[in-house]
């Protein structure tokens, strides 16, 4: 067989959900969108399944559903999301509640054959129809798979829904699968042991880091991290506890004991990396607590930008540049200013001609205050007097250096100065 054809049966099995999700969904001009809508529900009914929320019955999906609109901005009327809602329960008419089907082709028997799944069923740890309950619901094991199939591309999961996730495995009896998403909470310890090391060197021999990843701060709230790590090894105390019981209650059956012993290796190590992240947090946090106590200039407030240091230095060198038109952009202000205004010659010849206007006021008694405009006439004589000779020697010697001034005659010098009228400053 070709080879291209090993496993196909498989995948298509895999990919079958996603593709049927909110097909044959009459719901108007929310058929774009419908996809995204029914995965975020999918998310919403999981996060409240990892943390016991019971609150998973039809009326709270189809408030889900609604939320989910709101948040993306999206319009629609009670019809469309009652069709959302029962589109994610089951296919067809609500009275026959019927699964889903799908096509695929099995490569080994040659034929094709007809998948059937649901996204949601019934969780009965929560549901009591006895008592005359509604169905409290849950995602099936195809749901979640295609929760996490791009798990490791989008990182979703923090490391406490990693551990809320491998405890509700194991309160399921599911003890290969929590063994399987330990290795993904490992992964993830991993990476941001990783990064956070790299931050802390990056820290001790360029301490203005800090500036340029304020974000990355975190002595403000450090007792807010220390409580969360706190929180993580409870969970990790929780699912030790819990393998030891499910140990003890099938100490009999070798197969669970090997899974156990297996599982609990794999929680022994888990526990071990995170407990030497959180120590590395915590040195980095102190690390940089102590930057700013002993050196506080560095992360005082610049007015100022600096070229070299802010685009330069942590621009150009640190991250580079996808082409140098991109430089260009960039420099080129520098080299040929624009001045986007200039001060008109008018209003300047303006200011020659006449004083602001002064105000004075006078109270007395509630008086109106009384504006006096004191008017500046220039006498044009006295000024061509005083700087004739200036304008000779300009026209002999086409240049005049006013370092000369202080060698004319005094009275060249003083020329006009008598006149009550004339402005030197002029």
């Amino acid at each position: 067989m070709n080879e291209s054809w090993e496993g196909s049966a498989g995948r298509i099995r895999r990919l079958n959900p996603l593709f049927e999700l909110g097909r044959g969904m009459e719901v108007g001009e929310l058929k774009p969108y419908l996809q995204t809508i029914l995965m975020q529900v999918l998310l919403k009914i999981f996060y409240r399944e990892l943390n016991d929320d019971d609150h998973r019955r039809k009326s709270d999906i189809k408030y889900m559903v609604e939320d989910t609109m709101k948040e993306m901005k999206l319009l629609a009327d009670e019809k469309q999301i009652e069709r959302i809602t029962s589109g994610l329960l089951y296919s067809g008419k609500e009275e026959y509640s019927q699964p889903f089907e799908a096509y695929y082709y099995d490569e080994v028997r040659q034929a094709w054959e007809t998948q059937v799944f649901r996204y949601v069923t019934m969780d009965d740890l929560y549901t009591n129809l006895e008592m005359g309950h509604s169905i409290v619901y849950k995602l099936t094991d195809v749901a979640q798979e295609m929760i996490f199939m791009s798990r490791e591309m989008a990182e979703e999961f923090s490391i406490t829904i990693e551990q809320l996730y491998s405890i509700q495995l194991i309160k399921n009896g599911n003890f290969k699968k929590a063994t399987r998403n330990l290795d993904h909470l490992i992964s993830r310890v991993n990476r941001l042991m990783a990064k956070e090391f790299s931050f802390g060197q990056e820290m001790i021999h360029n301490p203005k880091i800090l500036l340029i990843e304020a974000e990355r701060q975190r002595a403000d709230n450090r007792m807010e991290i220390e409580k969360q790590f706190e929180e993580e090894k409870d969970h990790f105390r929780t699912i030790m506890s819990m393998i030891e019981r499910t140990k003890r209650q099938n100490a009999e059956d070798d197969l669970i004991h090997r899974e156990l012993v297996l599982l609990q290796e794999k929680i022994g190590h888990s526990r071990g990396l995170h407990d030497r992240f959180a120590k590395l947090v915590i040195q980095n946090i102190s690390y940089e607590m102590k930057l700013k106590a002993e050196n506080p200039s560095l992360f005082w407030e610049n007015s100022l930008v600096s070229f070299k240091e802010h685009i330069y230095e942590n621009g150009f060198m640190k991250e580079g540049v996808e082409s140098f038109s991109t430089v260009e952009t960039i420099l080129s202000p520098l080299f040929s200013p624009k001045n986007e205004f200039i001060l008109p010659l008018d209003w300047i010849w303006g200011e020659q001609e006449f004083n602001e206007k002064e105000e004075m006021e006078v109270i007395e008694d509630e008086e109106e205050t009384e504006h006096i405009v004191h008017e500046r006439i220039t006498n044009w004589d006295s000024v061509v007097k005083a700087w004739s000779y200036v304008f000779q020697y300009l026209q002999t010697y086409k240049a005049f250096s006013l370092a000369d001034l202080k060698e004319l005659p005094l009275e060249v010098q003083g020329c006009g100065v008598s006149d009550p009228s004339f402005d030197p400053s002029f």
